[in-house]
């Protein structure tokens, strides 16, 4: 009877020591958004910036409490209001040692960022970072814009990361980022919602859904920029993808470890090219010296076919051996002006059979014939990314129906930026990532803005501009850290006019290494490196070690990017899976990264030791 009872006594005394123990999160990062006000779009963000190892939560859980939030080195909380419950809780969170992030924050939260609410708002400012300061190091000095509404505030006992300026040519500023120790802890806020800012960017003006605004026939995505959306001296910035760059470092520099990264190319490329070929109503004899000139380089394309009858099976079949991508075109002109949702989606539908039946292929890449972009959802109800949504539905996951175009505008000569050289993305990024709604639900298709556009140029009768705009966007990659994954459009019927541009491109990329992939390609990999992931990242006795899980295999090396300098100490070695891993040092805007490439497809177990 008495060791019935010390048993018992002992198994309620280890039941009670575990119900107390601690568990360990599998992420460092914790996301607190709904898809309401862009919310969930900052996952996005962040695995455009190779950080994922992040969970996603709502403020509705019921896991949320202080200490599910203390599991995690970082907490980032989208806009929403804050009952008053909630707002004690992240005041103890912070107060006793926690990292919170807040975009838009609820104005009673204002004493956790050492900030006073002014009672005003800027709409539509620009944002000018303090490149001085730790999380503003490797970005840009120049303002860039931020769409949306940011709330004006005084500084208390914060300090300002970045500043918001309401109007570019007058020197009124007001804090737009900052960081304030509060308690044990630390707080960053951005005054404005930086993930709707980076989606309005990146797509456009949501009131034009729908709306002929550049004066061109037919609705494109480029009626979504028109009336200044987009300042276009800052083109050659990507400004979406330097405010990103911007969030990542507040929470690289308030992480309690370093956190490793995925590196934005394939291997430890600085740059990638896609050409893609709109076959209009051509023939396979058009298409045959083209492809053979492209393939002579070394390079492949993706060639969208108008009317799949005036190709064989047998040659599609030879081509897609040769590793390009053979895909349709969808065509909608008939309604360009006003295109409706159930006839886009036939339009699609039809063109995804006809493909299937006759090549026994899969469309996965889209361009619609004249980039018409349907701007209605299936309730007539006005949506910029309504055309992404059909094509979500439809099974097709990669878009490239944002393209370079504004000739004969009402709205000026080139009202979406100079040409050649100094073009750059008037969408603001170099990234594809994916599209959001107008009420910020993330749809999954991604979005690749073709930048060099062939008739662009024919039409400014500007062989050598069609050239530089692509000089000029891969030198910035390659040398200036304004990264971007370039798209290249040459019409085989206006081979005429490109072939002599396309040729000098192709070579400019062989003499530099940079490859020059399908759309498919490039799905492919984007792919990959999203499927990847990091958990179970541990930081003890100056190792940080973690896993690295990764299901999809591509026969491009996926890079890992870890802080070689942490506190005081460097990186000395890195293992893999228990054996020793070679490694290089690069400067990436910045900040010193240890960049070790794996093969995708497999597990991994990573130590990096500092001393």
């Amino acid at each position: 009877m008495k060791l019935n009872n010390l048993l018992i006594m002992w198994l309620l005394a280890l039941i009670s020591m575990v119900s107390c123990t601690k568990p360990i999160s599998k992420a460092p990062i914790l996301i607190i958004a709904t898809d309401s006000g862009f919310g969930t779009y900052t996952s996005e963000i962040l695995k455009a910036e190779g950080l994922n190892e992040f969970i996603l939560d709502s403020l509705n859980s019921k896991a949320i409490s202080k200490n599910y939030l203390t599991l995690f080195d970082v907490v980032i909380l989208a806009e929403r209001e804050i009952a008053k419950d909630k707002k004690e809780l992240f005041e103890e969170y912070v107060k006793t040692g926690g990292k919170l992030i807040a975009f838009r924050p609820d104005k009673d939260l204002s004493g956790i960022f050492g900030i006073e609410y002014l009672g005003e708002t800027i709409d539509e400012g620009y944002i000018k970072i303090d490149t001085n300061s730790e999380q503003g190091k490797g970005i840009t000095t120049q303002s860039i814009q931020l769409h949306g509404i940011a709330d004006k505030y005084s500084v208390q006992s914060a300090k300002i990361i970045a500043s918001i300026i309401a109007n570019k040519d007058k020197p009124d500023t007001f804090p737009g980022v900052v960081i304030n120790n509060y308690g044990q802890g630390q707080a960053i806020a951005f005054l404005y919602n930086l993930p709707k800012s980076i989606v309005y960017t990146r797509q456009g003006n949501p009131l034009f859904a729908g709306i002929e605004k550049d004066g061109i026939p037919g609705l494109r995505g480029t009626d979504l920029f028109t009336d200044g959306w987009v300042d276009t001296s800052k083109n050659t910035l990507n400004q979406a993808d330097q405010q990103m760059t911007l969030l990542s470092n507040c929470i690289q520099t308030i992480s309690n470890k370093p956190l490793p990264r995925f590196w934005y190319f394939p291997d430890t490329l600085k740059c990638l090219i896609t050409l893609t070929n709109d076959g209009e109503f051509r023939s396979e004899t058009d298409f045959e010296p083209q492809l053979q000139d492209v393939d002579s380089m070394g390079a492949k394309m993706s060639l969208y076919l108008l009317q799949p009858e005036k190709v064989s099976k047998q040659w599609v079949d030879k081509w897609i051996a040769k590793g390009f991508e053979i895909a349709g075109h969808p065509d909608d002109t008939k309604e360009a002006g006003n295109p409706d949702w159930n006839n886009m989606d036939g339009v699609i539908k039809a063109k995804k059979n006809e493909i299937a039946e006759k090549f026994g292929l899969q469309i996965r890449t889209n361009v619609n014939h004249w980039f018409v972009w349907c701007g209605r959802d299936a309730d007539v109800k006005p949506d910029f990314a309504a055309q992404s949504m059909l094509e979500e539905i439809n099974s097709i996951e990669l878009d490239l129906n944002y393209a370079h175009y504004d000739i004969k505008s009402n709205q000026g000569d080139n009202y979406l930026g100079p040409l050649g050289t100094n073009q750059g993305n008037f969408t603001g990024t170099g990234l594809p990532m994916k599209f959001a709604n107008v009420n910020g639900k993330i749809i999954n298709v991604y979005q690749q803005f073709n930048a060099v556009y062939d008739q662009q140029y024919n039409e400014s009768h500007d062989p050598e501009g069609f050239f530089n705009c692509f000089k000029g966007l891969m030198d910035r990659s390659l040398n200036d850290e304004v990264y971007s994954f370039i798209s290249v459009k040459a019409h085989n019927d206006e081979y005429y006019f490109s072939k002599d541009p396309l040729m000098k491109m192709l070579a400019y990329a062989n003499s530099h290494g940079v490859p020059v992939w399908t759309a498919l390609q490039q799905l492919d990999f984007i792919k990959t490196r999203e499927e990847a992931s990091f958990t179970n990242t541990n930081w003890s006795n100056n190792i940080l070690s973690f896993n690295l899980n990764s299901s999809i295999k591509n026969g491009n090396g996926l890079t890992i990017m870890i802080l070689h300098n942490f506190g005081n100490k460097k990186i000395k070695g890195i293992s893999k899976n228990g054996d020793d891993a070679s490694f290089i040092v690069r400067q990436i805007k910045g900040s010193a990264y240890a960049f070790l490439t794996v093969e995708p497809g497999k597990a991994y177990q990573i130590s990096a030791t500092y001393r």
